[in-house]
């Protein structure tokens, strides 16, 4: 089996919700209290549909995306699997925008190193990943970590692996969960020893 992972970005690797929730505050928008288990910002916000719309893009057009921390121990375990022969190849949803994608590479590339093969961030959030994941792994078997249902449901279809970063907004799984980046390790490492 070919050392590759296919990994979503954001709640995968780097803590989007965090950054965004830091740059809301810093617009004057609070979040509304036990909103985690939604994803969906218009509700988590107590704002309308197109201002989430709105907002997030601006988010993600922004020099913030350049500086988005790591979600959890990922840059630790990440490395690890790489020192062992593991590459990444990273499939996001973030923006068209060339200059977001070149902040969000940079920011990637500055946390993890070199660990990764390709990375798209520019597809459409609003039309989902299936096809995509279909056109280029279809068939390859590889571990696909996610933190979207639909996306991972997505990737299953396919024939990915995949593994979803637990949140609570994804509770609905019924797949292969993970809290951290250390049983991801452990995952990876157990399945393949044991061929």
């Amino acid at each position: 089996m070919e050392k590759k992972i296919i990994v979503d970005c954001d709640g995968v690797l780097l803590d989007w919700a965090y950054a965004f929730d830091v740059w809301m505050a810093e617009k004057c928008f609070r979040r509304q209290e036990d909103t985690d288990k939604y994803y969906n910002q218009s509700i988590r916000y107590g704002i309308t549909e197109d201002q989430a719309i709105y907002l997030t893009r601006e988010f993600n057009q922004s020099g913030c995306v350049g500086f988005i921390p790591a979600l959890r121990d990922s840059v630790e375990y990440v490395t690890k699997l790489n020192r062992e022969g593991w590459r990444f190849e990273v499939i996001s949803c973030l923006d068209k925008d060339k200059y977001a994608q070149r902040l969000r590479r940079n920011n990637l590339i500055h946390l993890f190193g070199d660990v990764f093969d390709f990375i798209d961030c520019a597809l459409d959030f609003s039309v989902g990943k299936e096809q995509y994941l279909l056109d280029r792994y279809g068939g390859k078997d590889y571990y696909w970590i996610e933190d979207s249902v639909n996306h991972a449901q997505a990737g299953k279809r396919v024939g990915l692996r995949s593994v979803l970063i637990d949140h609570p907004y994804n509770q609905d799984w019924d797949g292969p969960r993970v809290k951290n980046w250390k049983q991801v390790y452990q995952i990876i490492t157990n399945a393949n020893t044991s061929h």
